[in-house]
């Protein structure tokens, strides 16, 4: 038993006799074994696994003008005489080629000597057609014929998007090839008006409900994912405030809007939305305290309202629901189909007015 407990008490001797020699030769020998140790304890920061997940789904968009020698063509890399007139981002929605980018990226029909490319991150080039795009978002719908790509994760709903969440931002700014920078959600549910050069939408011309971030998103970045760390797209980059003494302010489309429009585009080649014809002067208090209403700033002297609606009406509810707010005022008109016949109810003068409107369709950017 003796004989046993010796040889198994042997190795520490050693061991103990080694690192005293070990020390008394080198001392700060023993300060770098410590380091190791106390680095294999610390928990490391890292957003490597949500880049991993989501950077393949990214890639990067081209614009070339003229069209020429890379029509119908997939190639591994770049080549031919077509000069790029635009770069930026997109991400892969669907695994059968779909992709979603910006509007203000890709050229109209008006524009048919130019071609759009999509570039894997693994280098690939493919030709991608435009399915549709709809300016009120800023979004485009791309498609590719490509085998084996790899569509981005979405936002799962235990993952809802909360002011301060970690937020990752990846594209091509200025070509540089793809790269990831990093913030936080600042605000969500902001107005996108004079972003892009677009207003809100369907009263005004464009987003109600952007999501706000310090994730810096610079010039080719437009189009690219916002994700959060579980490699999860909660929105697509669209603009960011570059004026004087001004930055950490980006914008992105959240993924449900994103779903939604790439869905109407997909099947109807457009967005379908009601349309009324007005154009708001903001919010304002009803008597009483009884709620705000929307106030008419300007009519479409061809559109559904003129005739029925004057400058100045305060608008406070719809087929009898009350209104909330100018972005619940506008989803409600958007989300109904045209030809509807909806019942406003307003002040004009301080009285109440019941005024029926039959709404069209929104054709902003149609060609």
């Amino acid at each position: 038993m003796k004989k046993y407990l010796f040889i198994l008490v042997l190795p520490a001797i050693v061991g103990i006799l080694v690192g005293i020699v070990v020390l008394t030769i080198n001392p700060k020998a023993g300060q770098h074994v410590g380091d190791v140790l106390y680095s294999k304890g610390v928990n490391v920061d890292s957003y490597a696994y949500a880049v991993a997940k989501a950077a393949p789904s990214v890639v990067n968009i081209y614009v070339t003008s003229p069209d020429t020698e890379y029509a119908g063509e997939n190639k591994k890399e770049e080549g031919g005489s077509s000069a790029i007139t635009n770069s930026a981002s997109g991400v892969i929605m669907r695994s059968d080629g779909y992709i979603v980018t910006n509007y203000h990226v890709v050229p109209s029909s008006k524009d048919p000597d130019q071609a759009v490319w999509a570039m894997l991150r693994t280098g690939e080039l493919y030709r991608a057609f435009v399915v549709g795009y709809d300016p009120r978002t800023d979004i485009a719908v791309l498609k590719v014929e490509a085998p084996g790509l790899k569509a981005i994760s979405l936002q799962s709903r235990r993952h809802e998007l909360q002011v301060g969440d970690v937020v990752l931002a990846i594209g091509n700014p200025n070509n540089l090839g793809q790269t990831v920078t990093h913030g936080i959600i600042s605000a969500t549910a902001r107005s996108g008006s004079g972003l892009i050069t677009r207003n809100q939408m369907n009263i005004r011309d464009g987003l109600q409900d952007l999501i706000q971030t310090d994730a810096p998103i610079n010039n080719g970045n437009s189009g690219g994912a916002l994700i959060n760390t579980a490699g999860e797209l909660v929105g697509i980059n669209t603009a960011s405030f570059n004026g004087y003494q001004t930055y950490g302010i980006g914008f992105a489309v959240p993924t449900k809007l994103v779903t939604v429009v790439m869905s109407e585009i997909i099947s109807h080649g457009r967005v379908i939305r009601g349309y009324l014809g007005i154009s708001d002067d903001g919010t304002v208090p009803l008597p009483n305290e009884q709620g705000v209403g929307v106030r008419v700033g300007f009519i479409d002297p061809s559109g559904p309202a003129a005739g029925l609606l004057n400058v100045g009406d305060v608008i406070f509810a719809v087929d009898g629901r009350r209104i909330a707010s100018l972005k619940e005022l506008i989803e409600n008109i958007s989300a109904t189909t045209p030809g509807t016949v909806i019942e406003f109810k307003l002040l004009r003068d301080g009285e109440e007015h019941d005024v029926q409107i039959t709404l069209a369709e929104d054709r902003v950017g149609m060609d």
